[in-house]
């Protein structure tokens, strides 16, 4: 650096030259842009008039699978819902939605017993215990989405459980229909509120032709077994006034008249595999 000193001022004038470092500005297209026009739901690139019409969607199948991953490791471990291919009808069904018959897999959480079974890897299981004794609700009222069953042949035949619920849980609040909201509500370890249901007559059926086998089930994990002298709602309607519920006594299976839909009963949910 060169220094000019004038006489009577102190200036130093500096000859020296600074340089910048220059860097090309990236294209649009080498960063994924590669639309010359806007999209619905695309990031308009920074460098220039180019648009990524795929990112926003990639996003968001990433976070969607983000999510489902979350789900399944709450609802049951990183495999999802287990293999339920062996879960026969008394089997003991687990938290992680896999089955054992006949002994209990101590490092496994017990939350029900299998009362039906497809034998194709698909049936319903009830839980340990009643969750307590509910009004039906709505004596007077026929809901009009549920089909009314007349009479116990055909009613057995009913195995829609969840949803017949879902049908009660649309047609009023837990004031007004308890049973089926008090099922609905229910929870345990490796399931959410919303999976438990009113058992469907053909349900109670299954219970009553498989009592034996079913209680066996419930004794080796300490279960309430299901009782001869109690009754259990269904989510079967029988008109405006009735519903079917299992009722074991003097050989009984599925009745209606016993009970109209203004008197307390027991509720105990069932879960669809």
């Amino acid at each position: 650096m060169r220094k000019i000193l004038l006489a009577g001022v102190g200036i130093i004038i500096s000859t020296g030259t600074a340089y910048a470092a220059c860097i090309p500005t990236p294209s649009c297209s080498s960063l994924g842009y590669e639309s010359s026009s806007s999209c619905e739901g695309g990031i308009k690139c920074p460098f220039g008039n180019a648009w990524n019409c795929t990112l926003v969607n990639k996003i968001t199948e990433i976070t969607t699978e983000i999510t489902e991953i979350k789900k399944v490791i709450e609802e049951g471990g990183i495999g999802g819902k287990g293999d339920t291919s062996n879960c026969v009808v008394g089997s003991i069904f687990y938290s992680d939605w896999t089955c054992s018959y006949g002994s209990v897999i101590a490092t496994k959480a017990p939350i029900g017993v299998v009362i039906y079974s497809d034998n194709a890897g698909h049936g319903q299981v009830m839980a340990l215990n009643s969750i307590g004794t509910y009004k039906w609700g709505g004596y007077g009222t026929d809901i009009p989405t549920l089909q009314n069953f007349t009479s116990a042949s055909v009613a057995s035949q009913d195995l829609a459980s969840c949803k017949n619920t879902a049908k009660i849980i649309a047609a009023g609040d837990k004031n007004k229909y308890p049973a089926a909201w008090a099922a609905h509500e229910y929870k345990t370890v490796g399931t959410n509120a919303g999976d438990w249901c009113l058992p469907a007559a053909g349900i109670m059926t299954s219970i009553k032709n498989n009592m034996e086998q079913i209680n066996i089930g419930y004794d080796l994990v300490s279960g309430t077994k299901i009782e001869r002298n109690y009754y259990i709602w269904s989510s079967s309607e029988y008109d405006s006034d009735f519903v079917w519920l299992l009722y074991l006594n003097f050989g009984y299976g599925l009745n209606y008249d016993n009970l109209n839909k203004s008197y307390s009963s027991v509720v105990r949910p069932v879960l669809e595999f």
